[in-house]
């Protein structure tokens, strides 16, 4: 793990939430950041914002659950100061790509989002999309899949996704929550147990 990241773990932590659940969601996130990098084109910054989002996404349900993707962004807005080697700016990146994990998508309905500049939005965008799959993959948060592969082509995306156990149950939570990318991303995904 990158020095930058141990803060977020740390925070993790301290909120203690389903520490493996979201430990796994950030493994999840950070195969497919790295294997659909030809289709985002983004860099290691912004995977860090994402494996931070993805540590803190679920830190919501120590306040409540049926909000907690909306009381994550705010705890971590809260907690900016102990996130130490990330600015304030991105803080609040990771604050929106943790709140956008799930229900709504990104909207300038919402002030957090609207207040972002055109290309940080799409920047939220990019990553809640991956975020949401990778939550959506570690279904029943029992930390089953092993691998995943990503094909990119002209017509789709498709996603393999090796697992110890119910491979049918994580594909389904992947494929749930995968509305967000295809339409960040314009290309429907596929998935295929391997």
């Amino acid at each position: 793990m990158r020095a930058r990241l141990t803060p977020a773990e740390a925070l993790l932590d301290a909120f203690d939430w389903d520490v493996e659940h979201c430990r796994q969601v950030r493994d999840l996130a950070a195969m497919l950041f790295d294997q659909l990098q030809p289709l985002h084109r983004l860099g290691k910054a912004e995977r860090d914002l994402l494996e931070a989002a993805a540590l803190l996404h679920d830190m919501g349900w120590t306040v409540a659950g049926p909000k907690h993707h909306k009381h994550s962004g705010r705890l971590i807005r809260e907690n900016e100061a102990k996130l130490i080697g990330f600015t304030p700016a991105e803080v609040e990146l990771i604050a929106n790509v943790a709140r956008y994990h799930r229900k709504s998508p990104p909207s300038t309905r919402h002030d957090a989002f609207a207040s972002l500049t055109p290309a940080k939005q799409r920047l939220v965008q990019q990553l809640s999309a991956l975020l949401r799959i990778a939550d959506g993959l570690d279904r029943p948060h029992r930390q089953h899949i092993t691998q995943l592969t990503c094909t990119v082509t002209d017509r789709q995306v498709l996603i393999g996704v090796k697992a110890s156990a119910e491979p049918a149950a994580h594909i389904a939570g992947g494929a749930r929550k995968s509305d967000l990318f295809e339409a960040v991303y314009g290309l429907p995904v596929a998935f295929s147990i391997l």
